[in-house]
C-alpha cells in the first residue's frame, strides 16, 4: 500500500526529562486513511503522551526524548510546516490552545484561517459551518472566556476542524461536555468523512458505535489493537477497562454473535436479539 495512505508508528519510545521510566515503550501500529481509531487505557498508561508525539507537540514544543519513527501519510515531523498543516489537534487543556487574542468565538475560529490567507467570504462560510457542527452558532458573538468548559472544548474542536485537516488528533475531547453535548459530538464524529481520526476517550459505549479500530494502552505499551469487537471480547483483567454496557448485557443473557463473540454496539445487539427470538 502507498505510504501516503497510512499513519505508521514504528517502535516508538518516549521519555520526559527527569523521569527514569519511558512513558511510551516500543509502540508499533498502523492506521489506514479515513479510519477512526479509539485510544483507551487507564491514567498514566501513555495515551496523552502518544497524542502529543503524533501531533508533533513532542518534541517540537514539549521537550522529551523520542526514539523510533512515526509518519503521517509519508510526512515526518521533521517536515514541520507540512506536517503541522495536515493535523488538527485538541489536547487535554483546550483553553490553553486558544489564541487568547480573539474578542469573539467567531474571531477565534477565524484565527488560523486568516493566517492561512483564505478569502474573507470563505472564512465566513467556514465559521458558520463548524459553529453549526459544534453547536456554537448562538455563541459566535460571545467572548471565548464567557463559555462553559464544554463549550470551550467544542470551540477548540471547531478551530481544529476549520482548517480541514487530513488527520484529527483528539485527547479526551468530551471530558467537560454534558450528556447532550457528548451525544451531539459523537453523532458528528460518526459522519466525518475523508479525515483520519485518533481519539482518546473513556466513553466506551459511544466509541464502539463509531470506531473502526481500538488501541489499548497499558503501562506505556500498546497491549491490544483491533476492531472494537475483537478488543472488548478479549480484555485482560489487569488493564482495568470495563466492557461496553451492551456487551455486559449480552454476557448476562449469553447472547453471542455467529463468530462466538459478544456484541459491542447497538447494531450487533439488534442482530443477536433477533437471532434469539
Amino acid at each position: 500500500m502507498d505510504e501516503d495512505k497510512r499513519i505508521v508508528v514504528d517502535n516508538l519510545t518516549s521519555r520526559y526529562p527527569g523521569t527514569t521510566q519511558p512513558q511510551l515503550r516500543g509502540i508499533n501500529a498502523e492506521v489506514q486513511a479515513g479510519q477512526v481509531v479509539g485510544i483507551i487505557g487507564n491514567s498514566h498508561s501513555g495515551k496523552s503522551t502518544l497524542c502529543r508525539v503524533l501531533a508533533g507537540v513532542i518534541s517540537k514544543i514539549v521537550s522529551a526524548e523520542v526514539e523510533g519513527q512515526w509518519r503521517l501519510f509519508g510526512r515526518r515531523v521533521d517536515d514541520w510546516p507540512a506536517y503541522n498543516a495536515m493535523t488538527g489537534v485538541v489536547l487535554q487543556n483546550p483553553a490553553g490552545q486558544l489564541s487568547g487574542l480573539s474578542d469573539t468565538v467567531a474571531d477565534e475560529i477565524a484565527f488560523d484561517l486568516i493566517n492561512q490567507g483564505l478569502a474573507e467570504n470563505l472564512i465566513q462560510k467556514r465559521i458558520e459551518k463548524v459553529a453549526a457542527q459544534m453547536g456554537l452558532s448562538a455563541q459566535l458573538h460571545l467572548h471565548p472566556e464567557s463559555l462553559s468548559g464544554g463549550q470551550i472544548q467544542r470551540l477548540a474542536i471547531a478551530t481544529a476542524i476549520a482548517t480541514h485537516p487530513t488527520v484529527l488528533i483528539l485527547d479526551d475531547p468530551t471530558s467537560e461536555m454534558d450528556p447532550l453535548g457528548r451525544r451531539q459530538f459523537f453523532h458528528w464524529l460518526a459522519g466525518v468523512k475523508d479525515t483520519t481520526v485518533l481519539i482518546v476517550t473513556s466513553e466506551i459505549d459511544d466509541l464502539c458505535e463509531i470506531a473502526d479500530s481500538v488501541w489499548v494502552m497499558h503501562d506505556g505499551q500498546l497491549v491490544s489493537k483491533g476492531t472494537p469487537g475483537d478488543v472488548f471480547n478479549h480484555l485482560a483483567t489487569d488493564w482495568q477497562i470495563p466492557a461496553p454496557t451492551i456487551t455486559q448485557l449480552a454476557q448476562k443473557m449469553n447472547w453471542r454473535m455467529a463468530d462466538g463473540q459478544y456484541p459491542v454496539n447497538a447494531a450487533e445487539l439488534k442482530e443477536v436479539r433477533y437471532a434469539h427470538n
